[in-house]
């Protein structure tokens, strides 16, 4: 028997207008493969307030044929 992980593979927050990328550094970048991959929820979130980013969402991304599913931080708030 095989049990979806419904944790997401890749955990990332995207600037909405820009269309990049937070990465590790703090600045946006285009491509997703350069972004934070943060651990958790938690962790995205707090990242996001601490820095008075908005106009963001976090993108959560899964293995398989799963659709991403998109937050807008403002629902968060």
């Amino acid at each position: 028997m095989q049990i979806d992980n419904p944790l997401p593979s890749k955990l990332l927050v995207r600037h909405v207008s820009l269309n990049k990328f937070l990465s590790p550094a703090g600045h946006w970048v285009k491509r997703a493969e350069a972004a934070c991959n943060f651990p958790n929820l938690l962790n995205a979130i707090n990242t996001c307030l601490g820095r008075g980013l908005e106009d963001v969402e976090l993108i959560l991304r899964f293995d398989g044929n799963k659709p991403e599913h998109r937050i807008p931080l403002d629902v968060i708030e």
